[in-house]
């Protein structure tokens, strides 16, 4: 089984049922599914497919959740970074994983600007912040930019 069809596979069948209550949020499946479908459509749109590695460098939050349902539904690969990484230790975490695209926040953006230009897997319209950075795309701007229809099957194997 495909585990990125899960949240759609709740959505079809207990869509008004709770699936995350983080923080004061609350959201049923059918919302959590549609906001993973958003997630996924706008890395599919960065160019984002089945194989690239994508590092989360975040704290506790929504958008971490949603990243890894969202990069599983695509068939990518999750790199899970602690955001305490910093220097050295983070470069080679980054270049040894072949991660092609980041999203952070703007606790990291500095140490991320620090070694960019060491990282040539992964280009400049794919490091993305949850927090508004300038140079970094906008992981909220581009989940509204993007439908909340399923993206297209990704069979795993």
């Amino acid at each position: 089984m495909n585990v990125g069809s899960l949240p759609a596979r709740h959505a079809r069948y207990r869509p008004q049922q709770a699936a995350i209550v983080f923080e004061d949020r609350r959201l049923s499946w059918l919302e959590f599914n549609q906001r993973v479908n958003r997630a996924a459509n706008a890395l599919r749109g960065v160019g984002l497919k089945k194989g690239d590695k994508v590092a989360t460098i975040l704290p506790n939050c929504l958008e971490l959740f949603e990243s890894y349902w969202a990069i599983v539904k695509i068939g990518a690969v999750i790199v899970p970074l602690s955001s305490l990484l910093r220097g050295k230790g983070l470069l080679n975490l980054l270049r040894d994983s072949d991660t092609t695209a980041v999203i952070t926040n703007a606790c990291v953006i500095k140490e991320l600007e620090s070694i960019e230009s060491q990282l040539p897997n992964i280009t400049s319209d794919r490091f993305i912040s949850i927090d508004e950075a300038e140079g970094y795309q906008s992981y909220a701007a581009l989940a509204a930019a993007a439908n909340n229809e399923e993206p297209p099957a990704v069979e795993i194997t």
